[in-house]
């Protein structure tokens, strides 16, 4: 999987409001189409069926996105929610 930084993602397509990520899955859903996976503070926070976003969410609210040492958790819940994601899709 590629990372493209970029300052402006789209928004939710669940509730239109701002992203924390928004990726392309490094597999196709069962049609054929790409998965796009989006990480959302609103629609994500708290939700008993996605918990590896929470969790996200919590790490980037906690300034684990700026913290150097903090690379390998990073890594770890970025995988994580990938394997969230793929498994609802």
């Amino acid at each position: 999987m590629a990372v493209v930084p970029t300052k402006r993602l789209p928004k939710c397509s669940r509730c239109q409001g701002d992203l924390i990520a928004s990726a392309v899955a490094p597999q196709d859903d069962a049609h054929g189409r790409p998965i796009h996976m989006e990480l959302c503070p609103s629609c994500d926070r708290g939700d008993p069926d996605r918990p590896a976003a929470g969790i996200l969410l919590q790490f980037f609210a906690d300034g684990g996105g700026h913290d150097d040492s903090r690379i390998q958790e990073a890594a770890f819940l970025l995988e994580q929610w990938t394997e969230e994601c793929l498994a609802r899709a």
